[in-house]
């Protein structure tokens, strides 16, 4: 390589890594107040907003503290806007607030019964947030008391928090797993209401249940559980759903990974299942006067886990007979929940408008402006198929093997 040539190339290279920006915004992390939970109320100046921050430099470390206290401190502040009340915190935070790994949101249910289209708007819009963080809503109490109590297991209560929402929604199927994301969707989509999971405080929120020694009993005075659906109508709180339909809604949606159920015996007795595969499909059809009608079309795998009473489970007739009680049960039950939550919410957080959307896009425009007055009137079935895979690796029940001794 000629030499004018070699040192063109070392000129470019010079001027290259001069107006390269290298690391301009980086961020050390003792510098920053790591917030993993946000906290967002009624105030009468606005918000009231509790950031759960973390302290970094315990979390980790192998040496408890001395004064044996937590690796978290929750500010609290008010202010007209969220951004407002957060700015107010560094009057008592001694580093900037960074949001980016925040794992969940919850707003107090005064709150989300005016609506949270206002504190949506400001953690749509920070560009530090990202979107994969949980949304909840505190039944019964403030979003300030949910994020006070100290949880077992993790020392961050936040963490666990994001921990029992994937857990609860993987095995229970009663609650919902809502990001930002997935709420803002649902929230904008024409022909569906969004859902929020519910969480409580069991027991009373004493000094002791904000400190560590509410973990340091074999029993916890205070507590933390989820606590159903939180039923939306757009932006607005209207109601909350049990575990039954709850369980509904998740069925419908084809949001359900895992969960158990029981079906009596005819001779009195229980029997328990596990249902492990779920599929679940919306068709939609028109009836003789141009109406449309809804059909929940659902495939479940289920494995046998308790027996508690005295079939034989050596006849295949037991089997069929099961399946054929099993699929009876969920046409009628999930029949009646949805029918429950039409009459009495007239919130559409199944996507039947959606559905009728996507089918027949003429029809919907006649209905989108009336869709939530519709909707409660709607005809609406379930039709369910069963396909029982295992009974265990003991074939007969106990009570069966104990009579014919």
């Amino acid at each position: 390589m000629p030499m004018l040539n070699r040192k063109t190339l070392c000129i470019l290279l010079l001027l290259i890594v001069m107006v390269l920006p290298g690391c301009w915004s980086k961020k050390e992390l003792n510098e920053l107040a790591v917030v993993m939970a946000l906290g967002v109320d009624l105030h009468p100046e606005g918000f009231l907003v509790s950031a759960q921050v973390m302290d970094s430099s315990q979390v980790g470390s192998k040496q408890k503290s001395p004064s044996g206290s937590l690796p978290i401190i929750t500010y609290q502040s008010a202010g007209k806007t969220i951004p407002d009340a957060l700015q107010r915190m560094l009057s008592m935070a001694p580093r900037m607030l960074y949001l980016s790994h925040l794992r969940v949101m919850v707003f107090g249910e005064s709150l989300a019964r005016r609506g949270v289209s206002d504190a949506l708007d400001y953690i749509s819009r920070d560009h530090e947030l990202r979107n994969d963080f949980f949304l909840l809503v505190a039944k019964g109490s403030d979003a300030a008391d949910i994020l006070q109590v100290v949880t077992p297991f993790e020392n961050i209560p936040a963490s666990s928090l994001f921990s029992s929402i994937l857990i609860s929604h993987k095995k229970w199927a009663a609650t919902g797993k809502v990001t930002l994301q997935k709420f803002i969707t649902e929230l904008e989509r024409s022909g569906s209401n969004p859902i929020l999971s519910g969480v409580k405080r069991q027991g009373a929120l004493s000094e002791e249940a904000k400190s560590v020694k509410n973990v340091q009993t074999v029993a916890p005075n205070t507590m933390l559980e989820h606590a159903g659906i939180a039923v939306f109508k757009r932006d607005r709180l209207v109601g909350w759903l049990e575990e039954p339909s709850g369980k509904t809604v998740n069925y419908v949606l084809n949001d359900v990974a895992s969960t158990i159920g029981n079906l009596s015996c005819s001779e009195g007795g229980t029997i328990g299942f596990t249902v492990y595969g779920v599929n679940s499909s919306i068709d939609v059809r028109l009836d003789a006067d141009g109406k449309p009608e809804f059909k929940v079309n659902l495939a479940l795998e289920a494995n046998l886990n308790a027996v508690q009473c005295t079939i034989d489970l050596n006849q295949p007739s037991t089997i069929e007979t099961i399946t054929t009680r099993l699929e009876d049960e969920y046409n009628r039950n999930l029949t009646r929940n949805i029918r429950d939550i039409q009459h009495q919410y007239g919130s559409d957080i199944f996507g039947f408008g959606e559905a009728l959307h996507r089918k027949y896009p003429s029809l919907w425009k006649e209905y989108r402006q009336h869709w939530e007055d519709s909707f409660k009137t709607v005809k609406i079935g379930v039709r369910s198929k069963v396909a029982i895979r295992r009974i265990g690796s003991v074939v007969q029940p106990v009570k069966r093997r104990m009579d014919t001794r």
